[in-house]
């Protein structure tokens, strides 16, 4: 096995800039789905916590910042991305495999736009990052499922 080494350590993420990644991620998920449907799924009274998130004029508690992963699994994406992590499901939700599969022919479909021309461009790139990062979750939910069915979790 390589040994790896550590040449550039992430130093601990200073408050501000958690602040930012915080308003970044729950700036992309409420649009989506609403801010009082994603007040409601994080167990919030209103969406004055969301508002003052996003405007990064207050940072919310501990337990409600992780309380958004039900509003959205990738709310905490970019947060998350610092210390080289990803959220992921422990069991698939059979239920989401359409949505998932509706998601991924999106995706394709976005990237094969993206080629049309033979080159990828920057925006296209976020395009189709966006299209797919709603997924990301699911798919490995799947991976893990099937690597437990053979005895490999």
């Amino acid at each position: 096995m390589t040994q790896r080494t550590n040449v550039c350590p992430r130093a601990p993420i200073a408050k501000d800039k958690f602040q930012q990644k915080l308003a970044a991620g729950w700036g992309r998920v409420w649009p989506k789905i609403g801010k009082g449907a994603m007040a409601d799924r994080m167990g919030l009274s209103d969406s004055k916590t969301i508002d003052r998130a996003v405007t990064a004029s207050n940072l919310p508690e501990g337990h409600t910042i992780f309380n958004s992963l039900l509003a959205d699994p990738t709310a905490l994406d970019e947060i998350l991305a610092w210390y080289g992590l990803r959220v992921s499901p422990i069991t698939a939700d059979a239920a989401n495999d359409m949505q998932t599969l509706s998601g991924l022919c999106e995706t394709a479909g976005e990237l094969a736009e993206a080629l049309k021309d033979g080159v990828r461009v920057h925006q296209e790139t976020l395009r189709v990052a966006e299209k797919l990062r709603p997924h990301m979750s699911s798919l490995t939910a799947l991976i893990h499922e099937a690597d437990a069915l053979r005895g490999a979790a």
